[in-house]
């Protein structure tokens, strides 16, 4: 059911319904229609393909000390809310989303690989398959400039090349996007998980117990 509210409307309009996320600024509400021209551009309308966006958002939003990103685009990869406000993607299963929740984080993982077949690409490389040897790097690597952007100069190398400066560029604009919607999260603790996904966690209690758990950081 559409919202009274002009913007409200255009948000549910690309995502089939209004997260909390774009209700969150009572005081300011039009900095939270800021907020969304940054989300259209980089994320919505950003040209990679709509099931690698919303993969890569939730496994970026594993890193977030907040779960409320992690929980909602969890459900939009499954169905809850559109991939990528792509009413036209198919979603994904529950068993696809847990599996992308317990690929362990590149700190945990020996990088010289996952370096070496980036690095040895053909360039540009097409964007990857879900569950791909190939997305599993990029996303690898994307995480490591996502977490630690100041050690994070091989990773860019190897993206950069395997990827081409183009969608290199896209995909970092993307991480600028989740990056700021983790931070908005984090300074609006009163921003609750929506109805829909409580019933969904309610239903999973597995999945629920991976959304939910706390987040694992690198050890400096």
């Amino acid at each position: 059911m559409l919202s009274g509210n002009p913007f409200h409307r255009t948000v549910e309009a690309r995502f089939g319904l209004v997260p909390n996320f774009f209700t969150s600024a009572k005081d300011a509400p039009e900095i939270v229609e800021k907020l969304w021209d940054f989300a259209t551009s980089a994320y919505l309308d950003n040209p990679m393909p709509s099931l690698f966006k919303e993969r890569l958002f939730v496994f970026l939003s594993r890193f977030c000390q907040v779960r409320y990103c992690l929980v909602r685009h969890c459900g939009f990869l499954v169905g809850y809310g559109h991939v990528a406000g792509d009413a036209k993607a198919a979603p994904q299963t529950i068993d696809h989303v847990v599996k992308l929740l317990t690929v362990l984080p590149p700190w945990k993982r020996p990088l010289e690989s996952i370096y070496e077949l980036l690095g040895r690409a053909k360039p540009p490389i097409a964007w990857p398959e879900p569950d791909s040897e190939m997305e599993d790097a990029i996303f690898a690597a994307a995480t490591v400039i996502f977490v630690d952007p100041t050690r994070s100069e091989h990773a860019q190398q190897v993206l950069r090349h395997a990827l081409g400066g183009r969608k290199f560029e896209f995909l970092l604009a993307l991480l600028a996007f989740v990056r700021a919607a983790h931070f908005w999260t984090v300074v609006h603790p009163g921003l609750e998980i929506e109805d829909d996904m409580r019933e969904l966690m309610a239903k999973h209690p597995d999945l629920a117990s991976l959304l939910l758990q706390d987040p694992d950081f690198p050890v400096n």
